[in-house]
């Protein structure tokens, strides 16, 4: 009578095409969409949200579930006459999905991705816009393992030059162009252990110091050498 059935082989579908790394919380959240009510607005943005975070960028379901939540998105009712996703829908979405990157980045962000009010979201904006975002959510928790790593004496703050030469390092690396195989090659190897450790082992043999940086502020540098990519 009510699809028990159903409801339980789609769930157990979605668990093996996802793969998630806590199953138990994605059937929580799975269960949670079902109570949420497709015709109020915020209910399907939090409902897109939850089928946007089913599964890691990386895997092939990902673009799957970026479909499905367009899909959902374009039952938006903007007003009487009129429904689907423009910039405002967009950006409930974006700033959702980055409710935990640091303001000051994630503002930066935004000004990047905006689209108006009055702008309709195509497929292709809209899915590059949430990539943009997941992908720069592992940018950053890799950015702050990398200034762990700089933090030689674990004391919340990493010598100014040689956080300068990894920087910089990124910097290389993100100005390689997609079609320059022989470019990402070489960027590759700047940001392997092999090419940081040789860029930083040349550093500490002239190292003078400049002062630290604090791990919010070698961040926030990490991420302006992003967003201008």
């Amino acid at each position: 009578k009510h699809n028990v059935h159903g409801v339980m082989r789609e769930l157990l579908a979605k668990i093996i095409a996802n793969r998630p790394e806590n199953p138990i919380k994605f059937i929580a959240d799975y269960f949670e969409t079902l109570t949420l009510d497709d015709h109020q607005p915020t209910d399907l943005i939090s409902k897109a949200v939850q089928v946007l975070t089913l599964t890691h960028h990386s895997r092939p379901m990902f673009d799957t579930n970026v479909q499905t939540a367009f899909q959902l998105l374009n039952k938006y009712t903007i007003n009487k006459k009129l429904q689907g996703m423009n910039g405002t829908v967009l950006s409930h979405i974006l700033h959702a999905l980055c409710k935990n990157i640091p303001p000051v980045i994630s503002i930066r962000l935004f000004k990047r991705l905006e689209c108006f009010e009055y702008e309709a979201v195509t497929y292709d904006v809209f899915r590059s816009s949430v990539f943009t975002c997941c992908v720069l959510q592992d940018y950053i928790t890799i950015a702050d393992n990398l200034f762990q790593t700089l933090d030689v004496q674990k004391s919340g703050k990493a010598d100014k030059h040689l956080c300068d030469v990894a920087l910089e390092q990124l910097r290389n690396a993100l100005a390689s162009s997609r079609t320059d195989i022989k470019r990402i090659v070489e960027s590759s190897y700047s940001l392997s252990p092999d090419g940081l450790f040789t860029a930083l082992d040349k550093a500490m043999s002239r190292r003078h110091s400049q002062g630290f940086y604090s791990q919010d502020q070698f961040v926030a540098e990490a991420c302006d050498s992003f967003l201008a990519k």
